[in-house]
């Protein structure tokens, strides 16, 4: 896992989905198409997941077999893995301190994220309040 350095959030699994804005489906897209190549080594978790099937349903009205599918072409990406090692005591602390989704600070208490080890790829810029390193697709494509 030491070589696997980037965690990708939700919102860069959803962007090629709802197809929002044109240039982030495309950076996104790159990343996928990098992390599948094995020039990025990423992590998400079922959590991510869980959010993502959860919004695609719930806000954007997506179909429950396009999500499986989508899931599907997530899990089958070489070089993406799934892992969900997360400290409840220490995102509760973090979501108590911070104003932020509890999602994200669990995320946040990922001991790769927390200890800054890791990059959290994503568009919500919460993880900026909290001190987490993130960066967008376009800092990295």
């Amino acid at each position: 896992m030491k070589d696997y350095k980037y965690f990708i959030d939700s919102n860069i699994f959803l962007r090629p989905i709802v197809k929002d804005d044109l240039a982030k489906v495309k950076e996104c897209e790159r990343i996928f198409e990098k992390i599948n190549k094995g020039e990025i080594k990423a992590f998400t978790s079922n959590l991510v997941l869980a959010e993502l099937i959860w919004t695609g349903k719930k806000v954007y009205g997506i179909e429950k077999t396009e999500l499986i599918k989508v899931i599907r072409g997530i899990l089958d990406l070489r070089n993406l893995k799934i892992v969900d090692d997360f400290n409840s005591r220490l995102a509760l602390a973090i979501y108590e301190k911070y104003p932020i989704k509890f999602i994200d600070a669990l995320i946040a208490s990922n001991p790769k994220i927390y200890k800054k080890e890791a990059v959290v790829v994503s568009y919500d810029k919460d993880f900026d309040k909290i001190g987490i390193k993130r960066k967008e697709p376009s800092q990295i494509i």
